[in-house]
């Protein structure tokens, strides 16, 4: 059994864990997080704040921690020898950053499957098929309705505010209304944290709306989905799913896990992977 760790400890972190554990082919060996103090529901999990201070050293890693957050820690376990695995969300930078920890894998003789939640990840790997079907078709990606993790983590980080839900909201043809629940720090300026929010990249490209409430918990559900649309002409190819948000993306992320052990150095998007990489039990019963 191969020795992995999370990066991270909120949501997905744990989600990925549950995962390992139930994982005939992996051992989750240690948490790495802010704090070194026990994670809940893992108590007797091994926890530092950095992978060198555990008490053995883990053949790969799963990174959980927020997108803007993953590049550096990455680049560093790759160069040390550690496969890893991670979340990435933000699509446009995914080319460039892949290119970065391409030269770290190579360094470290290692590999990493980069991008890998539901979507972009496992939502990629399904529309690169759709097109392989229709090359000229136009495909839709159409999210929610549900709670966003990577644009909620990105509006709580914003100066000003002290908790914040962000829900996606589907308009139809990949177009989404995002709706930020959040909650101000004392003395904040509310227009100034409303233009933070409203001018990060995150948000800047869909229709949003900025509620200012006195708790979040209300609106926090991890239930989420997406609708995609493969039209080309009068023939139509669609994909729906409605799942738990962070139990999915830690699912994925240890099947990428997985995958990353098979690959030559470099480092991989989820669709140049061929799919019996993501199983722990190959066999023709899927097909």
């Amino acid at each position: 059994m191969k020795k992995i760790i999370v990066v991270g400890a909120g949501n997905i972190g744990k989600a990925a864990a549950k995962a390992l554990l139930e994982s005939p082919d992996f051992e989750l060996c240690g948490f790495v997080r802010q704090k070194s103090e026990p994670v809940t529901g893992f108590e007797k999990i091994p926890v530092a704040e950095n992978v060198f201070g555990l008490p053995e050293k883990p053949e790969g890693a799963i990174i959980t921690v927020p997108s803007r957050l993953v590049e550096p820690i990455e680049s560093k376990l790759l160069e040390n020898g550690i496969y890893a695995a991670d979340c990435f969300d933000i699509h446009e930078e995914l080319p460039k950053m892949r290119k970065r920890l391409q030269k770290s894998a190579e360094k470290g003789k290692i590999s990493c499957v980069v991008g890998a939640g539901w979507d972009p990840g496992l939502d990629s790997a399904i529309r690169t098929l759709m097109f392989s079907a229709f090359p000229e078709s136009k495909i839709y990606t159409n999210f929610g309705p549900g709670m966003s993790m990577g644009h909620s983590a990105v509006a709580k980080s914003i100066d000003g505010i002290a908790d914040a839900v962000s829900i996606t909201l589907p308009l139809g043809k990949g177009k989404h209304l995002r709706k930020i629940y959040a909650v101000l720090e004392k003395n904040a300026d509310k227009k100034a944290v409303e233009h933070a929010i409203l001018s990060d990249s995150y948000f800047e490209h869909d229709e949003c709306s900025v509620e200012f409430v006195d708790s979040a918990e209300p609106f926090f559900d991890t239930k989420h989905g997406v609708f995609i649309e493969n039209i080309f002409g009068n023939q139509k190819m669609n994909f729906l799913m409605e799942i738990d948000n962070p139990t999915l993306t830690g699912n994925v992320l240890v099947s990428a896990m997985r995958a990353a052990f098979l690959q030559k150095p470099g480092a991989y998007f989820m669709p140049e992977i061929p799919p019996f990489d993501f199983l722990a039990e190959k066999g023709f019963g899927y097909l």
